[in-house]
């Protein structure tokens, strides 16, 4: 049987996931999987590792295919950099390539020749914009929850959290079902919702992807118009649009034509979270062409290193 698979390897601060393409088929999608968090800034290298040797091993299992066809493997993991010295006995026949979390967010919108700004808003939130013209590039956001992430999941989970102790108290005049909710989700008592809420804070303690994912909470209440919600949604995506358009200013003039991508779970309450970016982008930089990442992660990187081995020649 020939050599012919491409492995993809993305994750960050939530989960990862691995896609196998079939190189001589065209970038045909042969299996995906979706594995743990592999952000080494908050999840433990071990840890890291397992995930991703998990996603490795059940991707070619699901495909039913050994690893000695894979001839490449590209990765784009928030946090560790892995090849052989992980992956050799499993993949022995891969050559390894990384790409950046950017990358992926055009990727993910069909551009692999990105000039442009790429908008993470996933757990964390990021902005890299880039020019093909000259090569500059700069980074914003980043910096994790103790230092930053304002226009993440993140962000607005912990923002839910804390409106909900406020409601619990009747410390907030807005109407609101922040509380029953977020109790429902993390499967809290009304009677011991206190001690149990701290006891998970601290004790054992919630961790920054638990958290993340309460943002699903809030921004489904935000558009069934809870008022409370609503609010704590708006100031997120005020934060994102205000990510997005410092970076844009950084590198593109307002008569330029260029892309901008948003990629990540929270683009998934639509224009709740992205209608402040496309308003200040419609304002500032008229040609702007603005679109949301939709395809699977590790499936977007695996057409990406596909293009450029295209590009390459063989």
């Amino acid at each position: 049987m020939p050599h012919d698979l491409l492995l993809a390897l993305e994750g960050g601060g939530t989960r990862s996931q691995a896609a196998l393409l079939d190189a001589k088929r065209g970038g045909r999608v042969v299996h995906v999987v979706d594995s743990a968090d592999v952000n080494t800034n908050f999840t433990a290298l071990q840890a890291s590792q397992q995930a991703v040797l998990a996603a490795v091993t059940s991707v070619l299992r699901g495909a039913q295919v050994s690893g000695d066809r894979v001839t490449r493997c590209v990765s784009a993991l928030v946090g560790p950099r892995f090849g052989a010295e992980l992956l050799g006995d499993i993949i022995p026949n891969a050559r390894y390539h990384c790409y950046s979390e950017g990358e992926v967010v055009f990727a993910r919108a069909g551009l692999y020749h990105p000039h442009g700004v790429a908008v993470v808003a996933a757990t964390g939130a990021t902005a890299w914009a880039v020019r093909t013209d000259d090569g500059r590039q700069r980074v914003f956001g980043g910096w994790g929850s103790l230092l930053g992430d304002e226009g993440s999941a993140y962000a607005l989970g912990l923002a839910g959290l804390r409106a909900a102790v406020r409601a619990f108290e009747g410390r907030e005049a807005a109407p609101t079902q922040l509380l029953p909710a977020i109790r429902q989700h993390l499967r809290l008592t009304e009677a011991t919702f206190r001690e149990e809420l701290i006891y998970l804070a601290y004790q054992k303690p919630l961790s920054r992807a638990e958290i993340a994912r309460l943002a699903t909470v809030v921004t489904r209440l935000a558009g069934q118009g809870d008022l409370l919600a609503a609010r704590l949604t708006a100031k997120v995506a005020a934060d994102l649009a205000a990510l997005a358009l410092h970076a844009t200013r950084c590198l593109f003039s307002s008569g330029e034509r260029f892309d901008v991508v948003v990629a990540g779970g929270l683009t998934n309450a639509g224009d709740l979270l992205l209608a402040p970016l496309r308003q200040g982008l419609a304002h500032e930089f008229p040609q702007a062409v603005f679109a949301v990442g939709t395809e699977a992660p590790a499936i977007a990187l695996g057409r990406l290193a596909l293009y450029d081995q295209q590009k390459e020649g063989p």
